[in-house]
């Protein structure tokens, strides 16, 4: 039965990132990768999307409870691995981009769900020494 839970919630978790991906195309950003991960960590990132000069590291949080805000998922230790991940991707690229850090929140199922998309959802945290 647990089995059953978790494969329905991945499954879920696919469709929110589809939704995510096709919100942000109609709005004129190129998706550029889904599910991205580093080679030497254990990050990874949902969305990497473009718009002109910027890249969106979006992460994608899917409930199926429409009563649960999923932008809550966000952990300092969740943020900490998504800001390390982007790092290893703006380094590998060629051009220096501008970048910001959004949160997609999927609530509900694929029949009847609820999309809050946040910009700007939080700053890389700065190092202490």
């Amino acid at each position: 039965m647990a089995d059953k839970k978790k494969e329905a919630a991945r499954e879920w978790g696919k469709q929110a990132e589809n939704i995510v991906s096709e919100y942000l195309i109609s709005r004129g950003y190129t998706v550029r990768e889904r599910n991205w991960r580093p080679k030497s960590s254990k990050s990874e990132i949902d969305l990497i999307a473009q718009k002109d000069d910027t890249l969106i590291f979006v992460e994608v949080k899917a409930r199926s409870n429409m009563d649960i805000d999923p932008a809550e998922a966000m952990t300092a230790e969740k943020i900490k691995n998504v800001v390390r991940g982007a790092n290893s991707y703006l380094q590998a690229q060629d051009f220096d981009f501008y970048y910001r850090f959004d949160v997609a929140a999927v609530s509900g199922n694929i029949d009847n769900y609820k999309l809050d998309y946040l910009e700007d959802a939080f700053l890389p945290p700065l190092r202490s020494r």
